[in-house]
Order: C-alpha cells, then sequence, then structure tokens
C-alpha cells in the first residue's frame, strides 16, 4: 500500500487531488491511502511522529506560514526518500527548488490527464525504491534496499561487490548476468562485462565512461555503448517528464 500526502492551503485543490488520484489508483488495482493538508507544519509534524513515512507527497509552493520549499527541506531532514511532486501556479521556482529534489512539477489548474502521466511515472519510480535485493554470506540471509546501491561489480566472475550510498560496501557469491536479470532496468544499467551502475547516482556521462557519486570512473564497453546512451536519455527524459 502506498501512503500519499497532499499539502495545499486550497482545500478544494486538496480534494480536487484527493479525488483524481483516487479515481487512478482504483481503476488499475493499486492499493493506497491519502491524507490531506492544509498547512506545511502540519505535514511535517506528522512526518516526524508517525511510524511509516510517506512514499509521495504532493506539495503547494505558495503557501502561507512556510511555503513550499521551505516545507519541503524540513521533510527532506526526516526522510530523504520519498517523491515529491510540486504543485503550483508558477513556474519561477524551479532552481530554487533544486536542492529537495522534486520529481514533478504540475502547474496549477492540474489537468486530470497531466496528473495520471506523472502518476503513472511515480509507480515506476516507487516499485524501484521499494524491491530488495537479496544476497547470502555464509549462512546468514541478508537484503538490501536497490536505492541503496550505487554500482556492482564482478569479482573473478564468482564474486559480487556491491557499493553503498553510506561509503560501506559488500561482498558475497552471485554472477552479474543473474543479478542483471533482477535489477530494475529502468534504473541499472550494465555499462561492460562486470559492472552494473545505479542511475540515479550518475554525477556525470559521456559515451566513453560514467563517474558515479562515490568518484568511481567507469568505462562503457564498446558492444554496450549504444544501449547505455539510450537507457540514459530514456531515464533523463522520465526524471524530467519530457
Amino acid at each position: 500500500m502506498y501512503k500519499i500526502a497532499i499539502c495545499d492551503d486550497d482545500s478544494l485543490q486538496v480534494s480536487h487531488l484527493e479525488t483524481q488520484i483516487s479515481k487512478y489508483f482504483d481503476e488499475i488495482n493499486v492499493h493506497y491511502e491519502i491524507d490531506g493538508y492544509y498547512k506545511g507544519n502540519r505535514l511535517v509534524k506528522a512526518m516526524s511522529t508517525q511510524a511509516d513515512n510517506y512514499q509521495l507527497i504532493f506539495l503547494d509552493i505558495e503557501m502561507e506560514d512556510i511555503n513550499g520549499i521551505e516545507t519541503a527541506k524540513l521533510l527532506r531532514n526526516l526522510d530523504k526518500s520519498f517523491v515529491l511532486i510540486y504543485v503550483t501556479s508558477y513556474e519561477q521556482y524551479a532552481l530554487e527548488s533544486f536542492e529537495v529534489s522534486p520529481f514533478r512539477y504540475l502547474i496549477k489548474p492540474v489537468s486530470t490527464e497531466k496528473l495520471r502521466d506523472v502518476l503513472s511515472d511515480v509507480l515506476v519510480e516507487l516499485t524501484a525504491k521499494q524491491k530488495f535485493l537479496f544476497y547470502q554470506v555464509g549462512m546468514e540471509h541478508f537484503q538490501v534496499i536497490l536505492d541503496n546501491i550505487v554500482c556492482l561489480y564482478s569479482e573473478f566472475g564468482r564474486k559480487i561487490h556491491l557499493e553503498l550510498v553510506n561509503d560501506n560496501s559488500v561482498l558475497f557469491y552471485g554472477k552479474i548476468s543473474t543479478l542483471e536479470e533482477e535489477l530494475p532496468q529502468t534504473h541499472f544499467i550494465r555499462v561492460n562485462s562486470g559492472a552494473i551502475i545505479n542511475l540515479d547516482y550518475v554525477v556525470s556521462f559521456n559515451r566513453n565512461e560514467v563517474t558515479m557519486i562515490n568518484g568511481d570512473c567507469i568505462t562503457i564497453s564498446r558492444s554496450r555503448k549504444k544501449t547505455v546512451v539510450a537507457t540514459y536519455n530514456q531515464f533523463i527524459e522520465r526524471s524530467f517528464g519530457l
């Protein structure tokens, strides 16, 4: 089940979004729970006290007391993983809001067609974020959230080396070809015979190599170049709603 929050000081806007979101998820048989808020500080308070955080938040930018930009900054201090959709009457906040990593912007009045397109992309994003990679070390079984994986390497064809966002690493027995089939291709791409990267953590990219957030510079093999470039371009277009 997806937990969703809508925060807007216009009660009609909250009601409209809730109705349209509910209708879309009901049609595709996705379970959900929606909470509405009319002030940013109330949403922040709820996030700071509840056990299960929201995975998707629709946030108005132009609100009294604390606006959507400041609200998002406080929310990101509590949880960096939720998908943020800004709902606004203006587009001038794009640069100011960049640091809180909005997934999309919806311009008021929000059209049903545009909202449905955004929700479709959101489900792809949330599916990738929720999945786990399971592995075994000795007799112990472990799991790691896919969103925490920066990249992974094959070592001697028998072991997998995971690089994680917290600068930790994991080593376990496995084959990179098997993991390539298990990982979501919307976010993970095999760039050469021994390396798979998470596109969420790319710092720079060209046709020959990619640099990751942890500083790793990984070569893109000639045989995979066309596929890698196409996948990266699709990732960018999806991220910016193009």
